[in-house]
Protein backbone atom coordinates (compact mmCIF):
# COMPACT_ATOMS: atom_id res chain seq x y z
CA UNK A 1 0.00 0.00 0.00
CA UNK A 2 2.91 2.11 0.54
CA UNK A 3 2.87 2.64 -3.15
CA UNK A 4 0.02 5.12 -2.76
CA UNK A 5 2.41 7.61 -1.26
CA UNK A 6 5.48 6.54 -2.29
CA UNK A 7 5.68 6.84 -6.60
CA UNK A 8 8.18 6.23 -8.36
CA UNK A 9 8.94 5.77 -12.48
CA UNK A 10 7.48 2.86 -13.00
CA UNK A 11 4.23 4.74 -12.83
CA UNK A 12 3.84 7.12 -16.01
CA UNK A 13 0.44 9.15 -16.43
CA UNK A 14 -2.12 7.08 -18.19
CA UNK A 15 -4.93 9.48 -18.24
CA UNK A 16 -8.04 8.88 -19.65
CA UNK A 17 -10.13 11.48 -22.38
CA UNK A 18 -12.94 11.27 -19.99
CA UNK A 19 -10.61 13.58 -17.45
CA UNK A 20 -10.84 17.45 -18.90
CA UNK A 21 -7.89 18.22 -20.24
CA UNK A 22 -7.58 21.86 -18.97
CA UNK A 23 -7.25 20.68 -15.74
CA UNK A 24 -4.21 18.25 -15.81
CA UNK A 25 -2.43 21.40 -17.93
CA UNK A 26 -3.16 23.50 -15.37
CA UNK A 27 -1.52 21.15 -12.83
CA UNK A 28 1.92 20.91 -15.06
CA UNK A 29 0.63 18.08 -17.68
CA UNK A 30 0.53 14.76 -17.45
CA UNK A 31 4.67 15.18 -17.20
CA UNK A 32 3.63 16.17 -13.50
CA UNK A 33 1.29 12.60 -12.64
CA UNK A 34 1.63 9.41 -11.76
CA UNK A 35 -0.85 6.55 -12.41
CA UNK A 36 -1.89 3.51 -10.73
CA UNK A 37 -3.87 0.80 -12.15
CA UNK A 38 -6.15 -0.84 -9.00
CA UNK A 39 -7.92 -3.25 -11.68
CA UNK A 40 -8.84 -3.64 -15.25
CA UNK A 41 -11.45 -0.93 -14.34
CA UNK A 42 -10.21 1.60 -11.88
CA UNK A 43 -7.25 3.36 -12.09
CA UNK A 44 -5.91 6.43 -10.06
CA UNK A 45 -4.03 9.68 -11.19
CA UNK A 46 -2.39 11.73 -8.44
CA UNK A 47 0.78 14.64 -8.78
CA UNK A 48 4.12 13.39 -8.05
CA UNK A 49 4.44 16.11 -5.84
CA UNK A 50 1.26 14.60 -4.26
CA UNK A 51 -0.36 18.18 -3.98
CA UNK A 52 -3.98 18.86 -4.89
CA UNK A 53 -5.75 17.93 -7.66
CA UNK A 54 -8.53 21.06 -7.38
CA UNK A 55 -7.83 24.58 -6.86
CA UNK A 56 -10.48 25.29 -4.00
CA UNK A 57 -12.87 27.74 -5.08
CA UNK A 58 -11.83 31.15 -3.72
CA UNK A 59 -15.87 32.12 -3.26
CA UNK A 60 -16.71 31.04 -7.04
CA UNK A 61 -20.18 29.32 -5.20
CA UNK A 62 -22.11 30.44 -2.30
CA UNK A 63 -19.39 29.43 0.23
CA UNK A 64 -15.60 30.78 0.33
CA UNK A 65 -12.83 28.84 1.08
CA UNK A 66 -11.29 28.29 4.17
CA UNK A 67 -8.21 26.84 5.52
CA UNK A 68 -8.13 23.83 8.47
CA UNK A 69 -5.00 23.49 10.20
CA UNK A 70 -3.72 20.20 10.44
CA UNK A 71 -0.97 18.35 12.77
CA UNK A 72 -1.78 15.02 11.73
CA UNK A 73 0.82 15.31 7.90
CA UNK A 74 3.57 17.16 6.46
CA UNK A 75 1.22 19.51 4.41
CA UNK A 76 0.75 22.55 5.98
CA UNK A 77 -2.92 23.17 5.62
CA UNK A 78 -6.11 21.01 4.54
CA UNK A 79 -7.67 23.84 2.41
CA UNK A 80 -11.89 22.88 2.27
CA UNK A 81 -14.85 24.92 1.90
CA UNK A 82 -16.37 26.75 4.78
CA UNK A 83 -19.39 24.66 4.09
CA UNK A 84 -19.98 23.30 7.57
CA UNK A 85 -20.21 19.84 6.65
CA UNK A 86 -16.62 19.97 5.20
CA UNK A 87 -15.04 21.84 7.73
CA UNK A 88 -17.01 19.42 10.78
CA UNK A 89 -15.86 15.99 8.82
CA UNK A 90 -12.14 17.75 8.52
CA UNK A 91 -11.99 17.79 12.12
CA UNK A 92 -13.40 14.31 13.16
CA UNK A 93 -10.84 13.00 10.72
CA UNK A 94 -8.28 15.04 12.80
CA UNK A 95 -9.03 13.89 16.15
CA UNK A 96 -10.37 10.39 15.64
CA UNK A 97 -7.69 7.92 16.34
CA UNK A 98 -7.90 5.87 13.71
CA UNK A 99 -7.10 8.28 11.31
CA UNK A 100 -3.15 8.73 11.40
CA UNK A 101 -3.21 10.58 8.46
CA UNK A 102 -5.33 12.50 5.93
CA UNK A 103 -4.92 14.82 2.91
CA UNK A 104 -7.74 16.68 0.68
CA UNK A 105 -8.69 16.12 -2.91
CA UNK A 106 -4.91 14.53 -4.18
CA UNK A 107 -6.43 12.01 -6.27
CA UNK A 108 -8.16 11.69 -9.84
CA UNK A 109 -10.07 8.60 -9.80
CA UNK A 110 -11.22 7.07 -13.33
CA UNK A 111 -13.46 4.12 -14.18
CA UNK A 112 -14.08 2.75 -16.96
CA UNK A 113 -16.81 -0.22 -16.50
CA UNK A 114 -19.48 -1.56 -18.15
CA UNK A 115 -21.77 1.17 -17.89
CA UNK A 116 -19.31 3.13 -19.41
CA UNK A 117 -16.81 5.87 -18.12
CA UNK A 118 -16.52 8.35 -15.44
CA UNK A 119 -14.74 10.64 -13.38
CA UNK A 120 -14.33 12.14 -9.99
CA UNK A 121 -12.31 13.99 -7.51
CA UNK A 122 -12.68 12.32 -4.21
CA UNK A 123 -12.55 14.78 -0.79
CA UNK A 124 -10.23 12.81 1.34
CA UNK A 125 -7.18 10.14 1.63
CA UNK A 126 -7.09 8.98 4.92
CA UNK A 127 -4.34 6.39 6.35
CA UNK A 128 -5.79 4.31 9.00
CA UNK A 129 -3.81 3.69 12.83
CA UNK A 130 -3.56 -0.12 10.88
CA UNK A 131 -1.49 0.67 8.06
CA UNK A 132 -4.84 0.80 5.64
CA UNK A 133 -5.81 3.22 3.00
CA UNK A 134 -9.01 4.81 2.40
CA UNK A 135 -10.71 7.27 -0.45
CA UNK A 136 -13.65 9.20 1.40
CA UNK A 137 -15.96 10.90 -0.36
CA UNK A 138 -18.15 13.10 2.14
CA UNK A 139 -21.78 13.97 1.28
CA UNK A 140 -24.26 15.51 3.67
CA UNK A 141 -27.05 12.81 3.45
CA UNK A 142 -30.03 14.41 4.11
CA UNK A 143 -32.80 16.11 1.27
CA UNK A 144 -36.00 17.89 0.74
CA UNK A 145 -38.91 15.81 0.06
CA UNK A 146 -42.47 16.93 -1.26
CA UNK A 147 -45.06 16.34 1.46
CA UNK A 148 -48.87 15.62 0.10
CA UNK A 149 -49.54 19.25 1.43
CA UNK A 150 -46.96 21.26 -1.04
CA UNK A 151 -44.54 21.31 2.22
CA UNK A 152 -41.19 20.44 2.33
CA UNK A 153 -39.82 18.08 4.29
CA UNK A 154 -35.97 17.75 5.31
CA UNK A 155 -35.09 13.61 5.15
CA UNK A 156 -31.67 11.37 5.20
CA UNK A 157 -30.60 10.21 2.20
CA UNK A 158 -28.86 10.98 -1.00
CA UNK A 159 -30.64 11.79 -4.58
CA UNK A 160 -30.99 9.17 -6.50
CA UNK A 161 -28.67 9.88 -9.24
CA UNK A 162 -26.05 11.25 -6.42
CA UNK A 163 -26.38 7.65 -4.79
CA UNK A 164 -26.06 5.62 -7.80
CA UNK A 165 -22.81 7.10 -8.50
CA UNK A 166 -21.39 6.83 -5.08
CA UNK A 167 -22.46 3.05 -5.12
CA UNK A 168 -21.06 2.38 -8.34
CA UNK A 169 -17.77 4.51 -7.55
CA UNK A 170 -17.82 2.14 -4.44
CA UNK A 171 -18.28 -1.29 -6.11
CA UNK A 172 -15.49 -0.52 -8.13
CA UNK A 173 -13.19 -0.28 -5.60
CA UNK A 174 -14.57 -3.01 -3.41
CA UNK A 175 -13.55 -5.44 -6.71
CA UNK A 176 -9.89 -4.17 -7.26
CA UNK A 177 -10.18 -4.70 -3.14
CA UNK A 178 -9.59 -1.31 -2.11
CA UNK A 179 -11.60 1.06 0.33
CA UNK A 180 -13.66 3.48 -1.13
CA UNK A 181 -16.44 5.02 1.37
CA UNK A 182 -18.66 7.90 1.30
CA UNK A 183 -18.91 9.46 4.85
CA UNK A 184 -21.99 11.26 6.08
CA UNK A 185 -21.04 15.02 6.53
CA UNK A 186 -24.95 15.47 8.26
CA UNK A 187 -23.26 13.22 11.44
CA UNK A 188 -20.23 15.17 11.63
CA UNK A 189 -22.08 18.48 11.39
CA UNK A 190 -24.70 17.58 14.21
CA UNK A 191 -24.22 20.41 17.04
CA UNK A 192 -23.68 17.95 19.87
CA UNK A 193 -20.49 15.96 18.03
CA UNK A 194 -19.20 19.62 16.86
CA UNK A 195 -19.28 20.78 20.47
CA UNK A 196 -17.28 17.70 21.51
CA UNK A 197 -14.73 17.80 18.20
CA UNK A 198 -14.17 21.49 19.45
CA UNK A 199 -13.47 20.50 22.73
CA UNK A 200 -11.04 17.60 21.83
CA UNK A 201 -9.35 19.63 18.86
CA UNK A 202 -8.67 22.52 21.49
CA UNK A 203 -6.90 20.07 24.19
CA UNK A 204 -4.76 18.26 21.20
CA UNK A 205 -3.69 21.54 19.84
CA UNK A 206 -2.61 23.43 23.18
CA UNK A 207 -1.71 20.33 25.26
CA UNK A 208 1.71 18.93 26.08
CA UNK A 209 0.76 15.70 26.26
CA UNK A 210 3.79 13.20 25.71
CA UNK A 211 4.99 10.26 25.86
CA UNK A 212 4.20 10.32 30.20
CA UNK A 213 0.89 11.16 29.56
CA UNK A 214 0.70 8.43 26.73
CA UNK A 215 1.76 6.15 29.59
CA UNK A 216 -0.49 7.12 32.06
CA UNK A 217 -3.31 6.75 30.11
CA UNK A 218 -2.53 3.52 28.67
CA UNK A 219 -2.25 1.41 31.94
CA UNK A 220 -5.86 2.70 32.53
CA UNK A 221 -7.28 1.47 28.85
CA UNK A 222 -7.43 -2.19 29.95
CA UNK A 223 -10.21 -1.95 32.07
CA UNK A 224 -13.85 -1.95 29.96
CA UNK A 225 -15.58 0.80 32.48
CA UNK A 226 -13.51 3.68 31.99
CA UNK A 227 -15.22 6.90 32.22
CA UNK A 228 -13.28 10.52 31.47
CA UNK A 229 -13.74 11.12 34.89
CA UNK A 230 -11.53 8.11 36.13
CA UNK A 231 -9.23 8.81 33.80
CA UNK A 232 -8.69 12.47 34.59
CA UNK A 233 -8.01 11.39 38.54
CA UNK A 234 -4.55 10.77 36.73
CA UNK A 235 -3.87 14.84 35.88
CA UNK A 236 -5.50 15.44 39.40
CA UNK A 237 -2.75 17.88 39.70
CA UNK A 238 -3.34 20.17 36.99
CA UNK A 239 -5.47 22.20 35.88
CA UNK A 240 -8.32 21.00 33.98
CA UNK A 241 -7.85 17.36 33.83
CA UNK A 242 -10.29 16.34 32.04
CA UNK A 243 -8.95 18.19 28.93
CA UNK A 244 -5.61 15.87 28.94
CA UNK A 245 -8.27 12.94 28.76
CA UNK A 246 -9.85 14.99 25.70
CA UNK A 247 -5.85 15.42 24.51
CA UNK A 248 -5.21 11.63 24.51
CA UNK A 249 -7.71 10.97 21.83
CA UNK A 250 -6.34 13.54 19.84
CA UNK A 251 -2.74 11.78 20.21
CA UNK A 252 -4.94 8.46 19.13
CA UNK A 253 -4.22 7.00 22.75
CA UNK A 254 -7.91 6.37 23.60
CA UNK A 255 -11.50 6.74 22.26
CA UNK A 256 -14.51 8.77 24.05
CA UNK A 257 -17.96 8.31 23.08
CA UNK A 258 -19.03 11.61 20.85
CA UNK A 259 -23.02 10.49 20.93
CA UNK A 260 -23.30 13.10 23.84
CA UNK A 261 -21.93 16.29 25.48
CA UNK A 262 -18.37 14.94 27.05
CA UNK A 263 -18.41 15.22 30.49
CA UNK A 264 -17.00 13.30 33.65
CA UNK A 265 -19.29 10.72 32.92
CA UNK A 266 -18.47 10.09 29.05
CA UNK A 267 -17.44 6.20 28.08
CA UNK A 268 -13.51 6.25 27.26
CA UNK A 269 -12.27 2.68 25.42
CA UNK A 270 -9.25 1.97 23.70
CA UNK A 271 -9.23 3.30 19.45
CA UNK A 272 -11.36 1.30 17.28
CA UNK A 273 -10.18 0.39 14.06
CA UNK A 274 -10.97 2.51 10.82
CA UNK A 275 -14.20 3.29 10.39
CA UNK A 276 -13.55 1.66 6.36
CA UNK A 277 -12.10 -1.57 7.65
CA UNK A 278 -15.05 -2.73 9.87
CA UNK A 279 -17.37 -5.19 8.64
Amino acid sequence: MNQLLNIGDKHPADIGRIVPRAMIARLGGEKAFATLWLSDELRVHRRRDFGRVRNPVNGRRANKTSKFHTLKNDKAVVMNESFIGERWRNAYFEIAPCVRRHWDQRWIVEIHDRDGACWSVPDSFLEGSDGSFAWVEGKTALMLEDRPDGSKDLVSGLPEDTSGKQARTQSAFRRAGYNFEVFDQAWSSHPIRVANFKMILSAFRSLDFGEAERVAMDRLLSRDDLTVGECARTFAGRACPEEWVCAGMGHGVLEIDLERPIDRASRVSRPSAPFWSKP
